[in-house]
């Protein structure tokens, strides 16, 4: 399988794996890509700006 499109990997803590799990499965989405793309369109969507001390 071919793609153009840029393939994303990161580690994360379990307890935000099973919260993100949770919310795939409370809300039907058919992977966790599809749940975690939602969310990134929705947060962006939200304009966020974290404080500068929190930015890694």
């Amino acid at each position: 399988m071919s793609t153009d499109k840029p393939f994303l990997s990161f580690v994360i803590e379990p307890d935000l794996l099973k919260r993100l799990d949770d919310f795939r499965f409370k809300h039907r989405f058919q992977s966790r890509a599809a749940a975690i793309k939602w969310l990134l369109e929705w947060a962006l969507k939200q304009k966020p700006a974290p404080p500068p001390d929190e930015v890694e």
